[in-house]
């Protein structure tokens, strides 16, 4: 058994079944192992919450939740899981399928982007992995590149990970963090932004997924890189404008990305039925091609066409360390929602300023203000503070996440507050018009 409450290492055992080999990565509510099972040999993950988490009970719900939904799904596209053990200390370790890859934003930041059939392909074996999910009305939340792993560069073993944000109360109003913010605003669906009714259903998974393709089809993903600002960018349903991408990828990637939830496909799996290729053995995942040199956009076959151009591929290598992961903004809301005092939290947040605290602060405002379980007081508060930072009259680009005010966006959240007994948000929308 490993000893004191620090990280992990090298060579410390977990209930004498699992040896540490190396740390992952590491996160807001703990960090991710190699290890490998003394009985077996075979190689391991193992996510451990620190003890500080381990003391909050959101947290721990959280972290057993996980381990719940793992233990239901059998798919070669979702990650496996093996088991749940807590030691003497109280620190949770979730063991599941060690992968040795990359994930896809390993890849997607390297410039690598993929053949619109090859797109197609990935889409239809993600997509099988989602509609796995869904079977047990398991919502993901969280489908990004981040938490796409590629193991050993062959793009078609792809394998959807950390379900840390999954939700298994499809078509409920309730989750452990809230119904609206989750994951990652550059692959956020409208709903998780607040748009919608701000209600995480499994049409979620399938619009992030969209996204996702977009970004390795190599086109333009509307809202990446805007945080919170995303949401003005996804208000209406997405087009691909692009005239070189085919009409069956468009076909697909426009009915993934329908605004409305209730306009998507209910099955998912059907999405990538009609002339989406089989998922077949494909080739390497290509690196970023040398200066002045184009990037073929191919991946079955690519190693002929890589020789004629002179272009170098990134193959993994074992030996290389996995570099650990900084604290996203999801798991900065999760802290501020987790807190002792969450709105408290969230003003400090504020306070502080810079774009990742304050895309944090509105997702946990949004997630605080939409969780009924919170007193209708307090859920008044959080929305008035989301209409404050949109609001002409109070907006303050360093206590705001959008790069401009929206009286309209101020509108809808002051109605919000207003319909849970706000006096002063009454007052804002008669002074804005309404």
């Amino acid at each position: 058994m490993a000893r004191g409450s620090g990280e992990l290492k090298s060579g410390d055992l977990i209930q004498d079944t699992y040896e540490v080999i190396s740390q992952l990565g590491a996160g807001g509510m703990g960090a991710t192992y190699k290890g490998r099972n003394i009985a077996t040999g075979h190689a391991v993950a193992i996510k451990v919450m620190t003890p500080e988490f381990s003391r909050n009970s959101k947290a721990e719900a959280l972290f057993k939740r996980e381990s719940s939904l793992l233990r239901t799904v059998q798919n070669e596209a979702v990650i496996r899981y093996e088991t749940t053990l807590k030691d003497a200390e109280g620190r949770f370790y979730l063991v599941m399928e060690y992968v040795e890859g990359k994930p896809l934003s390993h890849y997607i930041s390297r410039g690598a982007r993929l053949a619109p059939e090859d797109v197609l392909k990935l889409g239809k074996r993600l997509a099988g992995g989602i509609a796995a999910l869904h079977k047990f009305n398991i919502i993901h939340r969280d489908i990004a590149p981040d938490n796409i792993m590629v193991p050993d560069d062959d793009i078609m073993g792809a394998k959807l990970i950390d379900f840390g944000l999954a939700s298994d109360t499809a078509g409920t109003e309730k989750s452990i963090i809230g119904d609206s913010f989750a994951g990652k605003f550059s692959y956020s669906a409208p709903e998780q932004l607040g748009l919608f009714g701000a209600k995480v259903t499994p049409a979620t998974d399938i619009y992030a997924l969209g996204l996702v393709l977009m970004k390795i089809a190599g086109l333009a993903v509307p809202g990446e890189g805007m945080g919170a600002a995303a949401l003005d960018a996804r208000r209406a349903d997405l087009k691909i404008a692009d005239k070189k991408v085919p009409a069956e990828l468009a076909r697909v990637l426009e009915a993934m990305l329908r605004a409305d939830p209730s306009d998507r496909p209910a099955d998912i799996a059907a999405i990538f039925a009609s002339g989406a290729p089989a998922s077949s053995s494909a080739g390497p995942v290509a690196a970023p091609a040398k200066p002045g040199m184009a990037l073929p956009l191919t991946l079955g076959g690519i190693a002929a066409v890589a020789l004629a151009a002179g272009i170098w591929f990134f193959f993994i290598r074992s030996d290389l360390p996995t570099t650990g992961a900084s604290l996203t903004q999801a798991e900065t809301a999760n802290e501020a929602l987790a807190a002792d005092d969450p709105l408290a939290s969230m003003i400090t947040l504020i306070d502080k300023g810079g774009s990742d605290n304050l895309n944090a602060a509105f997702g946990a405002l949004m997630a605080y203000g939409n969780d009924k379980a919170n007193a209708d007081a307090d859920r008044r508060k959080a929305y008035v503070m989301v209409a404050q930072m949109y609001d002409p009259e109070t907006y303050d680009a360093t206590r705001s996440p959008f790069p401009g005010p929206n009286a309209t966006a101020a509108r809808r959240f002051y109605q919000r507050a207003a319909d849970l007994g706000s006096d002063d948000a009454v007052a804002a929308l008669q002074r804005l018009g309404e």
